[in-house]
């Protein structure tokens, strides 16, 4: 069906998928990357069409600190083109091209909270710790004043801690877009405590680190929300200073201190939101982003 579509090339997101995709062997001498599989490839249908391959390594998806050099060395001899932000693996394959999780610029967009002086916050992601939720549950406790949280994502883990703060937060699990969009246009900041899964954590995934900004974190700046978060990995990225505020992971007395200069400070919010806002419209719009790959791809002129 797809040579007959006029099909001619083929693009991956995600370590562990790409390498079973192209049939990238696993091997005694490197170590496996998580959730590697065999039974996926498509490597000899690909050879037999001509099918050029690309490939998105985000952080995730099999790839986490310490990742085998060899493993994404042998994945480039494969590809035609590696897509990643990740900058090991850029040192790994130095031909890889820097890319940037797309996102819509049109569908989220600001709300009325922003008029608000009172902090309303945000927080989006799963549970696992280096989401960050008991970072911010620590640090909201040195908040004082009218203050709101919405928590979007499955913390049944966190409930006790949540029910502490009674009425304050309101708990919503997942959310289609159509749900999330007006739930974060009555927010003005999105908190994104960013870290590291450690082993004393006790659960996760033990030494993974998400990319910076996270796509959480981008639609909820594009609906008109203060970031106010953590970049654990120094990851480079379009937002430069006075597009969003910065704390030390793990450190919630950093983070409720952040958040009561916020309070204390309305205008401020505004003017980082605004900020903020505009350079995601400008570096992260979907059409953009993905117009880049297929230049990159010699898909498009």
């Amino acid at each position: 069906v797809a040579p007959a579509a006029g099909v001619t090339d083929v693009h991956v997101v995600f370590l562990n998928l790409a390498l079973a995709v192209v049939g990238v062997p696993s091997s005694q001498d490197r170590p496996p990357v998580p959730g590697e599989r065999s039974d996926l490839s498509l490597r000899t249908p690909l050879a037999r069409w001509g099918m050029r391959t690309h490939v998105t390594v985000y952080p995730g998806g099999g790839y986490l600190p310490g990742t085998s050099e060899r493993v994404v060395q042998e994945l480039g001899a494969r590809v035609t083109t590696i897509f990643t932000s990740v900058p090991e693996v850029k040192t790994s394959w130095p031909g890889a091209v820097d890319t940037r999780v797309p996102v819509s610029t049109t569908f989220y967009r600001p709300g009325r909270a922003q008029d608000d002086d009172r902090l309303r916050l945000a927080f989006v992601g799963d549970d696992k710790p280096r989401k960050g939720l008991a970072v911010l549950l620590a640090a909201l406790r040195g908040v004082d004043g009218d203050w709101t949280l919405d928590v979007v994502g499955p913390h049944a883990r966190h409930a006790e801690a949540l029910a502490h703060f009674g009425n304050r937060v309101a708990v919503h699990g997942w959310l289609e877009p159509s749900a999330l969009q007006p739930v974060l246009q009555r927010c003005n900041v999105v908190v994104a405590p960013a870290t590291r899964d450690l082993q004393e954590d006790g659960y996760g995934d033990v030494g993974m680190v998400d990319g910076f900004p996270t796509t959480a974190s981008l639609i909820a700046m594009l609906s008109g929300c203060c970031l106010v978060g953590c970049n654990p990995n120094s990851l480079a990225s379009p937002l430069r200073d006075g597009d969003w505020i910065p704390v030390p992971e793990r450190d919630s007395s950093a983070l409720s201190g952040a958040l009561r200069t916020l309070a204390a400070d309305p205008g401020r919010r505004r003017r980082t939101a605004e900020r903020g806002r505009a350079t995601v419209v400008a570096a992260y719009d979907v059409t953009t982003v993905v117009g880049d790959k297929l230049r990159r791809m010699v898909l498009v002129a």
